[in-house]
């Protein structure tokens, strides 16, 4: 996602705290700057608010004076020790990858995207393979550790699942990519209201499927649901916030579930809920980075002890640590996550056998 409160102040210095506000907000197709988003509430649906969707808990983005601060403050606090070395990276292995038809696999792509494979179909999570995630090329969180697989050492996509509209889940290069792919774009699942950005990238309309919270569709032999998730949405400076949905995916065929929030703030109720509703879950993809200062970034991501706590509450057999590593988005260091998540499994009794942190690149096969 794109969260106005995770541009790293020290990436773009010569802009001013306001500049910095509007212009790395600007949506990378420049009419929607001045169009504002449609949207309709559907009567019934508590998260339908009057102008935008809105959590099932209260939810409050920090303000402007707030951001304001913490973006002038980069200038005199002392800068986070950075280490991308310490990032696992593996070359990955695009041979069995591209040949395999039958048996259930995941590859972490880096940050949330992640490379699936279930029933025989190719599956991509928030695919983000270009350099930075901004609406610019030159300019906004830059890629730290080199991407080992890229789309063409991957077989054809099939479906693609976006969880919302923030540039370091949705970027319309991939997108761009993926609609000329050979054989055709892939079939694309998303939130409501996400669908716009899904076809200015090039995908046609026939080929999306737009789903609310606890809505299902399917696909050949797989089964889609979205759920909840604590976050909020935006893409332009002005007019769409919150008039797109965000969520995660539970993805099932064969017999097996393999969920991702999406970008959450951590509420114990609404993952018991969730819990309720789709655990256990055979494989989980739990987001562990860009946390800090927790001031500004509670309500919008969890941090490792709170990812533990989900993987928890919905009785994940296997999970793998995902959302860290890959763009520096706050101001933790990048390798911090992986110490601190070693902590919360510790502290709460999980095996780093069942909650792993994997290489970028790596494959599991369930």
């Amino acid at each position: 996602m794109r969260p106005l409160a995770k541009w790293p102040g020290r990436l773009h210095l010569p802009l001013t705290p306001l500049a910095d506000y509007f212009m790395l907000k600007r949506p990378d197709w420049m009419a929607a700057m001045f169009n504002r988003l449609p949207y309709q509430a559907r009567p019934g649906k508590t998260h339908h608010g009057p102008a935008g969707y809105r959590n099932l808990y209260p939810f409050a983005l920090p303000s402007l004076a707030s951001l304001l601060y913490w973006k002038l403050s980069s200038l005199w606090r002392q800068p986070p020790d950075h280490r991308p070395e310490m990032i696992p990276v593996c070359a990955g292995d695009a041979a069995a990858l591209r040949t395999n038809r039958r048996r259930p696999s995941i590859t972490w792509l880096g940050h949330a995207s992640s490379f699936i494979q279930l029933e025989g179909m190719n599956v991509l999570i928030d695919p983000v393979l270009s350099p930075r995630v901004s609406p610019f090329g030159f300019v906004g969180p830059k890629r730290q550790v080199a991407m080992p697989l890229d789309l063409p050492a991957l077989p054809r996509i099939d479906l693609v699942l976006l969880t919302h509209l923030h540039y370091d889940h949705l970027d319309f290069a991939t997108l761009r990519r993926l609609a000329g792919q050979q054989g055709g774009a892939p079939h694309i699942v998303l939130p409501l209201g996400v669908s716009r950005a899904a076809r200015a990238a090039g995908i046609p309309a026939e080929r999306i499927v737009e789903l609310d919270w606890w809505q299902a569709c399917r696909h050949g032999p797989l089964r889609i649901l979205l759920t909840p998730a604590h976050h909020w949405s935006n893409r332009g400076p002005w007019g769409d916030l919150n008039r797109a949905l965000w969520g995660g995916f539970l993805l099932e065929g064969g017999g097996k579930k393999i969920w991702f929030p999406g970008d959450t703030g951590y509420r114990a109720e609404l993952f018991h809920e969730i819990g309720l509703h789709i655990g256990p879950v055979d494989f989980a993809l739990l987001p562990i980075g860009a946390y800090e200062p927790r001031k500004i970034m509670r309500a919008q991501h969890v941090n490792p002890e709170e990812a533990v706590r989900i993987f928890r509450h919905v009785a994940a057999r296997k999970a793998w640590a995902v959302h860290w590593g890959t763009f520096i988005l706050t101001d933790e260091p990048i390798q911090q996550p992986m110490a601190e998540l070693a902590m919360a499994l510790r502290e709460q009794h999980v095996s780093a056998a069942d909650f792993m942190l994997p290489a970028i690149g790596e494959t599991i096969w369930l």
